[in-house]
C-alpha cells in the first residue's frame, strides 16, 4: 500500500515539473498573451497634417490580451535640411561624448537670413588625440521680439494752447527729455477742441420756486462752446416739479366761532428751495366732541323671560345720549328649567 501512495506522489511531482518547463519554453509574447498582458507598441509611418513634413500622426498596434490594440500617436516628420544637420550633430555629439572630449563654447554668430540658422565654434579644452580641435554647432535663429519695437524717446509735455475758432483745434509742444540721436528734439501735438459749434448746447438747472404755483421749472443755461446767436437761457415749461419747502410748525389755535382752528409754519431755509414763502398757514375744521358716557357697577342678571336674561347698570352721565343708553344694558340667552 505504501508503495502505491509513493508512486502516486512521484507521478504528480513529475507532471508539475513538465508543466513548469513547458511554460518557461514559451516566448515572452505568448506568455503575455496567456496572462492577459500586452506587448510593446509597433508604429507605422508618420503622416504629416500639412505638406510633406512637420507635425502629424502615426498608427500604433500591439498584441496580447489588451483592450486597446490600435491607437494614433503624435509624431514629427523633420524637413530635409533640418534632418541632415540634426543627424550629423547628434552622431558627432555621441562620438565625442564617448571619447571624453570637452570644449569651450564661443559666441553665436549673427543670423543667416537665407537659412535662418546661426552657428558658433567650439574649441577643445582637454588634449586627446582622438578629439577634433574645433567643432561648429548650428541652431535656428530666435525671433527677435524687439526688432520692430520703436526706440524709446521721452519728452516734456507743454500746456495746451487756446482753441483756434477757425480750425477748431488746439496744440502743444513736446521737448526732448531723454533719447538717442534718432529722436526729434521737438514735436507738436494737435487735437480737436471738442464738438464743433453745431447748434445751441445747454446745461440743465432748476429755477427758483414760483410762489403762485409752488412749482419750479427746468432751465437750460447756454454752454460756452455753442453757436453764435443762441439765447442765454431756454425754459422748458413741460419739465416742472413741486417746490421743496419745509416748515417748523406751531401748535393749532383754539376753535373759533366758525368751528375752525389754525396753525402757522416758519420756513426752514437750509432744507428748502429758493423762493419758498417764509410762512405758511394751515386751517382745518374742529372735530366734534366725543360722547362721554359714565356708568355705575353692573347688576345681576334677572330671571329668564322669553329666552333672555338681562342685567343693567346705572348711567351716571349721558342718560340723554342713545349710545349711552344702549351700553347700559347687556343680555344673554337662557332656557327655562
Amino acid at each position: 500500500m505504501q508503495k502505491v501512495v509513493l508512486c502516486v506522489v512521484l507521478f504528480v511531482a513529475i507532471c508539475e515539473l513538465v508543466a513548469a518547463s513547458s511554460l518557461a519554453l514559451l516566448s515572452r509574447e505568448e506568455r503575455g498573451a496567456k496572462k492577459g498582458k500586452c506587448s510593446e507598441w509597433e508604429f507605422g509611418e508618420c503622416i504629416p497634417k500639412k505638406g510633406t513634413c512637420g507635425p502629424g500622426k502615426k498608427p500604433g498596434t500591439r498584441q496580447g490580451g489588451c483592450r486597446n490594440k490600435q491607437k494614433m500617436f503624435k509624431c514629427q516628420v523633420p524637413c530635409a535640411a533640418e534632418t541632415a544637420v540634426a543627424i550629423v550633430d547628434k552622431n558627432r555629439k555621441k562620438m565625442m561624448k564617448k571619447k571624453g572630449c570637452r570644449y569651450s563654447k564661443g559666441p553665436w554668430s549673427e543670423c543667416d537670413l537665407t537659412t535662418n540658422m546661426m552657428n558658433r565654434t567650439l574649441t577643445l579644452k582637454k588634449s586627446n588625440p582622438d578629439c577634433e580641435e574645433t567643432r561648429t554647432v548650428q541652431k535656428r535663429c530666435k525671433k527677435n521680439k524687439n526688432k520692430n519695437k520703436k526706440r524709446r524717446c521721452m519728452y516734456n509735455k507743454g500746456d495746451w494752447s487756446d482753441c483756434d475758432p477757425v480750425t477748431n483745434t488746439r496744440n502743444r509742444t513736446l521737448t526732448l527729455k531723454k533719447g538717442d540721436s534718432s529722436c526729434k528734439a521737438m514735436q507738436t501735438r494737435v487735437k480737436n477742441c471738442g464738438r464743433a459749434k453745431k447748434g445751441c448746447r445747454y446745461s440743465h438747472t432748476w429755477s427758483a420756486c414760483d410762489t403762485t404755483t409752488m412749482l419750479k421749472t427746468k432751465l437750460d443755461q447756454l454752454k460756452p462752446n455753442s453757436k453764435d446767436g443762441c439765447p442765454a437761457t431756454r425754459a422748458r415749461p413741460a419739465k416742472t416739479k413741486k417746490c421743496k419747502c419745509k416748515y417748523g410748525w406751531k401748535p393749532f389755535t383754539k376753535c373759533d366761532d366758525n368751528k375752525k382752528k389754525t396753525r402757522t409754519g416758519i420756513l426752514l431755509e437750509h432744507t428748502s428751495d429758493a423762493g419758498c414763502p417764509p410762512t405758511k398757514d394751515v386751517t382745518k375744521n374742529c372735530r366734534k366732541a366725543k360722547d362721554i358716557c359714565t356708568f355705575g357697577p353692573w347688576g345681576k342678571f334677572g330671571p329668564c323671560e322669553n329666552g333672555v336674561r338681562t342685567k343693567i347698570r346705572t348711567i351716571v352721565a349721558g342718560s340723554d345720549i342713545p349710545k349711552c343708553v344702549k351700553k347700559s344694558a347687556k343680555t344673554k340667552r337662557c332656557t327655562r328649567a
